[in-house]
């Protein structure tokens, strides 16, 4: 037979022809057109039948073909551009050295991932806009740590640099990865065709075989994005079965069809893994997001961070943090709220509202400062400065402390709170965080404002809690404002006048309005805005009129 570049060249010289500027087209018969390329380049019709089929199929594949002709066995452009493309790419493939896409183009140069992308990104599209099933053409093995703390699943950042690109659904992953073929073990996988068929889709393998590397990718993963050692890993267990996922996906230029499957594993640490996991959080906060379990249901946490978890958010039940708790510190807390003193003449406040019981100790005022300080870390306020030796683990609210001095001091006031009933201080090495998160600060540490914007019909509220210097660090001082409803806003005005006669009066309804804004004065750490003292209502913070 004719080279198959000679033969295309022909083919292009006898495709049908179309009118640039008319409705007139030729429409030429499969078999008739076989007649005259057999004849063309000196060939028997049954040699050239099934170059000419693959033909028709390439350029169906363009769209270039008039479908309906197609069906009655004839072939006829849809279009004289469509004529054109078949002609431009018939010519070129017969020419020697003719490439569609420039020599190099799939090398793995990083300036033409983008360029890669595009072209698969197109064409798998095209294919899954196919009413058949998508059957994928990669297959990527996946290891995931469900790890949680305080009731959230810690994630990762993609490694993806383009992670706002178009298709791109999530920022964040559950720590882990994909298994390389390194992680496959030689016993297992002793040839270069063995480990190709582990990364086929189309080849069946047995998951038994499979587990090895899927727990050396999980070790491997942890030790990278987690800086987990050996050292510090007490063991790794399958948490279920291996998920089976099928998607348009892939980072960078692998956007392919892609069959995932992916085993996810609950992990447990030793001493020596917890502290270092804490010290990795401390030193690299950009990393990670925390996300509840409701929240990667839904794929977005509160501060809006975008969790790329789609296999497990449809037809997978919501994931229980409880169930993947790394126990770090007290597992049960400091479940009372407490109101943390001001200055050393303050007393402690715990309990629901209204019935409190007070504690007095006889607090220092730097074991106070202490207090507070790590009271905001563990609520997640911002911190503007730290002490040397101290680094913070936002947000699970450890501080580590790897100064003797400090240490020692955070000892003994844990000592002293202890000896009341107060073990508001947890310890883990040389990492505490303050034991509860429901906590309430000092009036003294409060301001607020309060104008009159609408004549008596509402006002405006600022609250604003002090700067706050420790001897671990400097807390930013922080300020809110929210706008009141008259009965409640004349209430802490006329208090701020001195005048407690509209408070007084309206009492119960003043406490039911203060629960209306309770998330306003959680999100600044105040109890009750307005309180009876001796049956007298004063101000929870220090006051000033705004004119």
């Amino acid at each position: 037979m004719s080279p198959f570049p000679e033969l295309l060249a022909a083919l292009a010289r006898l495709l049908p022809r179309i009118a640039e500027e008319s409705a007139e087209r030729e429409e030429v018969p499969e078999h008739v057109l076989a007649q005259r390329l057999a004849a063309e380049i000196g060939e028997g019709v049954d040699r050239v039948a099934p170059a000419l089929a693959v033909v028709r199929l390439h350029l169906q594949s363009l769209s270039v073909l008039d479908e309906r002709r197609l069906e009655l066995g004839d072939w006829a452009f849809v279009s004289f551009p469509a004529s054109l493309l078949a002609r431009s790419i018939l010519m070129g493939l017969g020419t020697p050295g003719f490439r569609l896409l420039e020599s190099g183009f799939w090398d793995g140069s990083e300036y033409r991932i983008e360029q890669q992308r595009s072209v698969i990104k197109q064409l798998e599209e095209l294919r899954a806009a196919r009413p058949d099933e998508l059957v994928p053409i990669r297959r990527v093995w996946v290891s995931w740590a469900w790890m949680a703390m305080d009731g959230k699943f810690l994630m990762v950042r993609r490694e993806d640099p383009a992670r706002h690109r178009d298709g791109s659904r999530g920022e964040f992953v559950f720590p882990g990865g994909r298994v390389t073929s390194d992680d496959l073990p030689g016993s297992s996988f002793p040839t270069t065709s063995s480990r190709l068929d582990f990364f086929d889709p189309q080849m069946q393998i047995d998951l038994s075989a499979a587990d090895k590397a899927l727990e050396t990718a999980m070790k491997r993963e942890l030790q990278e994005e987690l800086e987990l050692t050996m050292s510090g890993l007490e063991a790794q267990t399958h948490a279920g079965e291996v998920i089976v996922y099928r998607a348009l996906e892939g980072a960078k230029s692998a956007f392919s069809a892609t069959e995932y499957l992916i085993q996810p594993f609950n992990i447990s640490l030793n001493e020596i893994g917890r502290t270092s996991l804490l010290r990795c959080l401390s030193r690299h906060p950009e990393r990670f997001a925390w996300f509840t379990g409701e929240e990667l249901a839904a794929g977005v946490n509160a501060g809006g961070d975008k969790a790329f978890v789609d296999a497990i958010r449809h037809g997978h039940p919501v994931l229980d943090a409880r169930s993947y708790a790394l126990p770090i510190g007290s597992i049960t807390g400091f479940k009372d709220p407490v109101d943390i003193p001001g200055a050393p003449s303050e007393s402690f406040s715990t309990g629901v509202t209204g019935r409190e019981r007070c504690v007095h100790l006889n607090l220092e005022r730097h074991e106070i400062e202490l207090l507070n300080w790590l009271a905001l870390v563990r609520r997640g306020d911002a911190i503007n400065e730290l002490a040397p030796g101290i680094s913070v683990a936002n947000p699970t609210g450890w501080v580590l402390v790897d100064n003797d001095e400090h240490f020692g001091a955070l000892k003994s006031l844990s000592a002293k709170l202890e000896e009341h009933d107060l073990p508001l201080l947890e310890f883990h090495g040389r990492a505490t965080r303050f034991g509860s998160t429901t906590c309430f600060f000092s009036p003294s540490l409060m301001s607020l404002e309060i104008a009159d914007e609408r004549r008596g019909k509402s006002y405006r509220l600022t609250i604003c809690r002090q700067e706050l210097r420790s001897p671990l660090g400097v807390a930013a001082s922080r300020v809110i404002t929210t706008t009141l409803p008259e009965l409640l806003g004349n209430a802490i005005y006329a208090l701020n006048l001195g005048d407690p006669g509209p408070a007084l009066d309206n009492i119960e309804t003043v406490k039911r309005m203060q629960r209306d804004i309770r998330e306003f004065l959680d999100d600044v750490g105040i109890r009750l805005l307005i309180r009876q003292v001796d049956g007298v209502p004063e101000l929870a913070a220090r006051g000033s009129r705004l004119n």
